[in-house]
């Protein structure tokens, strides 16, 4: 089975702009990918003295968002990963540790 990893921006264009990031053979791989894309831009983002809000606010303004699919189809995001969550998580760590 193939595992789609698409991005989508919302800040570039007047209309959402979806990008194909990959196409991978286990869904830990796609997982992987989506997830690099997002620590990528918080990583990128993050001021010291930044509250986990204000990284994750940046996220969800500017963040290219990323879903994993099963199908060509796009029908549906593949259980067990949101970009939201994962990216509201990840920000925690990244303004807990690097203060």
């Amino acid at each position: 089975m193939t595992y789609f990893v698409e991005g989508v921006s919302k800040h570039l264009e007047p209309e959402p702009q979806v990008r194909r990031i990959g196409e991978y053979q286990t869904v830990a791989e796609a997982v992987a990918v989506a997830q690099k894309v997002i620590e990528q831009f918080l990583r990128e983002e993050f001021r010291r003295g930044m509250t986990a809000k204000r990284l994750y606010a940046l996220y969800e303004e500017r963040g290219e968002h990323t879903f994993v699919f099963q199908d060509e189809a796009r029908t549906f995001n593949v259980p067990g990963f949101d970009h939201a969550d994962y990216a509201r998580s990840l920000a925690a760590k990244i303004c807990g540790r690097m203060k």
